[in-house]
């Protein structure tokens, strides 16, 4: 995650709240350059909460008002800021990212991730599969009103050709586990979101800002078939089938981040084990993104010196060839000098049969030619008198 290179500013919510409650609202946004309007829309949209209507006439009135309350502690997955514009520069103090090494805890978060697990498995406590999905989760209801809506258009169109993705008993499983899972999270301020993608069931989850990816894959042999050129898992499949879930980024092997059926219990009775251990997941993925920006901040810093170096040598280069070239160009002027200087000579001293007008004309313009190459009445030196600019 790449914080810093962009052209605006990351605060923090305690901060960008504080400035929420620091004026009336018309006269902080008449600083930020917006509407009133606007600009208590984009507090909402960050979370931060602003004062009640008629606040200020009341605090000037000298009657009691509330004080600017606390922001709410950085949960699992949140990196603690806010980015806004640049128009907010220089009104609200930016703040730098966590330390890589920590500390990372929260009135939310634990430092250990195994405490952090064990926290919100307890603030989980049993969860619920769902047996049906007449009750989605936000995260699958686009997802479902598509497939309905392609299965109504088939029952009323003979020629219509396409059916439902996921109506097969094995998908119909799996949408019934990310709605449960998704609800688990829900209740823990996270979430998570399914589509169709060429023909497979596309799903992920979002656990504070970080977003991680979610897969289903049939355990064992398994017959397939292909659908949209795509190799997939029969469509006759029972849902009896071996699942296993897994994410899809890249964690290391102490974080728990695949789930399978097996003999003694189904995913389906494992949803707040899997949503802790997602929840754990987001967090270390946070914790890795800052070591991540660290490290690619230097590659871009050693990238930048290469950069330096390859353009400071260029500019060398071009400075000793636009010398060379000025010693050249001195030579041939000087040349031109002593072979106008050498007929005058012999023209005066009978050697050449050429009139004064006509010596005088020929001098002028061969002087003339002369002068067009030095390169210090030409101007031609000062490419290379001053030391150049790389940039």
């Amino acid at each position: 995650m790449r914080w810093s290179h962009h052209d605006g500013i990351y605060v923090s919510h305690q901060s960008l709240q504080s400035f929420a409650w620091s004026a009336p609202m018309r006269d902080l946004a008449k600083k930020v350059g917006i509407s009133d309007v606007r600009l208590r829309k984009l507090l909402k949209s960050k979370g931060v909460l602003t004062p009640p209507q008629g606040h200020w006439n009341r605090l000037k009135a000298g009657r009691p008002v509330p004080e600017c309350p606390p922001s709410p502690p950085r949960q699992a997955g949140e990196h603690g800021r806010i980015q806004l514009d640049a128009r907010f520069r220089d009104l609200i103090q930016e703040t730098p990212p966590l330390p890589v090494g920590g500390p990372f805890v929260s009135d939310a978060v634990h430092e250990d991730l195994s405490e952090l697990r064990e926290a919100e498995l307890k603030a989980i406590g049993r969860a619920k599969p769902a047996l049906r999905l007449t009750l989605p989760n936000v995260g699958l209801a686009r997802l479902l009103k598509r497939e309905e809506q392609i299965r109504e258009k088939a029952k009323t169109d003979r020629w219509y050709w396409r059916e439902p993705t996921f109506d097969t008993p094995l998908a119909q499983r799996q949408l019934r586990i990310l709605n449960g899972l998704f609800f688990v999270l829900e209740r823990r301020n996270h979430s998570g979101i399914a589509s169709e993608n060429q023909g497979k069931l596309s799903a992920g989850c979002t656990v504070g800002d970080m977003y991680l990816g979610l897969e289903f894959s049939v355990i064992g042999e398994h017959r397939t078939e292909f659908i949209d050129g795509y190799a997939r898992p029969a469509r006759d499949l029972p849902a009896s089938t071996p699942l296993r879930l897994s994410l899809t980024n890249k964690f290391p092997q102490t974080i728990t981040a695949t789930w399978s059926d097996n003999s003694d219990s189904k995913l389906e009775s494992k949803l707040a084990g899997i949503a802790a251990d997602i929840i754990v997941a987001g967090e270390a993925a946070f914790r890795q993104s800052l070591i991540e920006a660290v490290e690619w901040e230097e590659r871009h810093r050693r990238w930048q010196e290469d950069i330096s170096k390859q353009q400071k040598a260029a500019a060398l280069a071009q400075r000793l060839e636009d010398l060379k070239t000025s010693g050249t160009l001195l030579a041939r002027a000087e040349e031109i000098r002593t072979l106008v200087e050498n007929v005058r000579v012999a023209v005066l001293g009978g050697l050449c049969d050429v009139t004064s007008d006509e010596l005088n004309d020929w001098e002028n313009w061969a002087l003339e030619y002369a002068d067009s190459l030095d390169p210090v009445l030409s101007g031609q030196v000062l490419t290379h008198i001053r030391e150049p600019d790389p940039k």
